[in-house]
């Protein structure tokens, strides 16, 4: 009874405890991301069939799962691209996560495709196109787009089915499941994983502190 009334009269100590917790909850979940991060980071780092811009021996790699349905990816792109322009010694990987549908996959298999017959500058070019475009995808605009980026490929339709291509974005489905990632853009800078929109200051912010903990 006590104890009722003391809290009844003092309700700020509910608070405080409630906010103890979640820093502990917290604490134990980026300890969790780190453990999961270090454990799976060739898949992460070192994946062959996944875009990859700038030098392999950065002291910072930002690793960001996609979706070409994304608005959020769409407007996190312009800044990543910014960034990247004016930090030339920071990697940047890019995992297909197509989670928004049909077209999300369609589009997504077409840019592994490319990557993987036509390397990383024609798929630079075809990401760009992609997330810069406003309206609605389909086949026709996505053949269109790879045409304009330089792809040498004539037969998509038979193509984007292949095992090879199938077996990459079950493998990109598959990690973000083991990390927990079930929405797209999501990010793994050093040993953290930022879900959601992230703003130039921000992410300058997250790769300062990764830097100083190096």
């Amino acid at each position: 009874l006590f104890i009722k009334e003391y809290i009844l009269e003092n309700p700020e100590i509910i608070i405080e405890a409630i906010e103890i917790y979640q820093k502990k909850q917290n604490s134990k979940t980026k300890e969790k991301e780190k453990k999961l991060i270090k454990n799976l980071s060739s898949e992460i780092y070192n994946d062959k069939d996944s875009y990859q811009y700038g030098d392999k021996n950065s002291k910072v790699t930002i690793v960001e799962f996609i979706d070409y349905n994304c608005g959020y990816c769409k407007r996190n792109h312009n800044i990543i691209m910014e960034y990247l322009k004016n930090n030339d010694s920071v990697r940047y990987v890019v995992k297909e996560l197509p989670i928004l549908g049909e077209i999300s996959l369609l589009a997504s298999k077409v840019a592994v495709l490319i990557y993987l017959i036509d390397g990383s500058e024609v798929y630079k070019k075809f990401f760009d196109f992609l997330m810069k475009h406003k309206n609605k995808l389909n086949f026709e605009i996505l053949k269109s787009f790879a045409s304009k980026a330089g792809s040498t490929i004539n037969d998509f339709d038979n193509q984007i089915n292949t095992k090879k291509v199938n077996s990459v974005i079950i493998n990109n489905l598959s990690l973000a499941e083991k990390l927990s990632i079930n929405g797209t853009p999501s990010f793994i800078i050093g040993n953290s994983i930022i879900r959601g929109f992230i703003s130039y200051d921000e992410l300058q912010e997250i790769i300062d502190n990764v830097i100083k903990k190096q």
